[in-house]
């Protein structure tokens, strides 16, 4: 249930993440692009963007991540007020949140005459120079001492990183062979990446994460989402080369996703992997909201790039972000202690509303079953949130041991970035289309178990589990036979 009615004074934060749209050289606005199925038309001209900038800094904005179609911004309530003559609000979205459980999250908003999206700002030949600025929504994560590099022994049936991961995959035969995605860059937006004795004693690739909500600190992770969920990578492509950005405020919350995948597109890494996403009502049968237009083209502009982009399906969530066109979008299969797989019951899947032919999830990777998907031991700083909440669930770890059980198509995800790497070393140059296709024909149908939509599964592609389970073997035989 979503409660919109309006509070001026409270829980608005002192600091408010947004982001400005240039004016699109198409000339169709961003926020009126209907199901964009190119990101091309809405590339504004440089000098464009250098005034819309500039009026953004004009009213106190700070430029946190730019791309060709505009920049996210972060600044005090009042400067968006004098950016856009709107004033902010909050009112509470009761969703689903963090490990399954459902929460009231506080949301943002700029109402006013020329809202919602303030089209029409500041002035360049032509029109003005912005055509409108949204603010972020809240995104969910589809997720002391020193902690050891090895995990707590535990009772209940779990999976360890990287053999078992890497067997049940089946990557370990390619890591054999020598195929280990050795050098290639895998960028990763999340609450961020904190060390951790598992990383350095496997002698895994990290670099230094890139902080970017002001005021934060690039080597602390304070709810162990990213840091956790980051192992998955590694599990398939150990030779890949981690780029860490913590795109959470000082609690942890994911308040800047969209500078984070600005910035780290910026960066043009060739795989960019993300484990969360907003929340929309399911199903969904009205138009693309004018926020999802703006955001779908800018993971759309990643793609045509030819930036591998992944994203989890989501926990029982829809948003758009798994939907956008050309997007790896990462469902979840559970695989028993005799090896037996099904659909998790505790991940997403659906046909899309407002892409033709676009089906969450593409593949699937490992992940446990409904209600808390307690099911893959990853490291995590001790004492963060998930190594409390976690331990308080019953997963048998210490609340501040730096280890926990959890996956969600959270885990998904890294592990499908990682199949990706590892096609990449093998295949230098290798499109986003072509590595979906060799994961999607060649991934171990599932034929049993339903989603968390309660969607089942079975013989061929289906909305459960996409093509189904990923093999990274098969995958790196298909594109050396049939990509030259």
């Amino acid at each position: 249930m979503t409660t919109r009615t309006p509070s001026y004074e409270q829980n608005v934060p002192d600091t408010v993440y947004g982001y400005v749209s240039a004016r699109s050289q198409g000339g169709v606005p961003m926020t009126e692009a209907a199901n964009p199925t190119s990101a091309l038309p809405f590339h504004a001209e440089p000098d464009v963007r250098e005034q819309a900038e500039e009026h953004a800094r004009q009213a106190g904005l700070t430029v946190t991540a730019e791309s060709m179609l505009g920049f996210a911004v972060a600044g005090t309530p009042a400067a968006f007020e004098q950016l856009t003559t709107g004033r902010i609000v909050s009112y509470e979205v009761e969703q689903r949140v963090e490990m399954g459980r459902r929460r009231a999250v506080t949301h943002l908003d700029i109402v006013g005459d020329r809202q919602p999206s303030a089209l029409g700002i500041g002035t360049a030949p032509g029109g003005p120079s912005i055509e409108a600025v949204v603010l972020e929504e809240p995104r969910v994560p589809m997720r002391l001492l020193p902690a050891t590099a090895r995990p707590p022994m535990v009772a209940s049936f779990h999976l360890t990183l990287p053999d078992d991961v890497s067997r049940l995959l089946n990557a370990t035969p390619a890591h054999e062979r020598g195929h280990v995605g050795r050098g290639v860059r895998v960028a990763m937006v999340d609450t961020g990446q904190a060390p951790h004795a598992y990383f350095t004693t496997h002698g895994y690739d990290v670099t230094p994460t890139v902080a970017v909500a002001p005021g934060t600190r690039p080597d602390e992770d304070p709810v162990g989402h990213g840091t956790g969920e980051s192992a998955n990578i590694f599990a398939v492509a150990p030779g890949a080369r981690l780029l860490p950005y913590r795109a959470s405020g000082p609690n942890g919350r994911l308040t800047a996703a969209t500078a984070g995948f600005m910035r780290a597109k910026a960066e043009q890494p060739q795989v960019l992997t993300n484990s969360w996403g907003g929340q929309v009502g399911f199903p969904e049968d009205g138009p693309l909201a004018q926020t999802d237009r703006v955001w779908a083209l800018e993971i759309l502009d990643a793609v045509e790039q030819g930036i591998v982009v992944v994203f989890a399906a989501g926990n029982g969530h829809f948003s758009i972000e798994p939907q956008v066109p050309g997007v790896l979008s990462a469902g979840g299969v559970f695989c028993d202690p005799q090896g037996g797989l099904r659909a998790s019951d505790y991940t997403s899947g659906y046909a899309s509303p407002w892409f033709a032919g676009v089906v969450v999830p593409t593949v699937s990777g490992l992940v446990g079953l409904a209600p808390l998907a307690q099911y893959l031991m990853l490291p995590i700083p001790p004492g963060c949130s998930i190594d409390v909440d976690e331990s308080a669930e019953g997963d048998g770890t210490a609340g501040d041991d730096g280890w926990a059980l959890f996956s969600g198509s959270s885990a998904a995800a890294p592990q499908i970035a990682g199949a990706a790497a590892l096609l990449l070393e093998a295949r230098p140059g290798l499109k986003p289309d072509r590595i979906a296709e060799a994961l999607a024909m060649t991934a171990t149908d599932v034929t049993v178990g339903k989603n968390a939509f309660d969607i089942p599964a079975h013989r061929g592609p289906d909305e459960a589990t996409g093509a189904g389970l990923v093999n990274v073997s098969a995958a790196l035989d298909f594109v050396l036979t049939h990509h030259q």
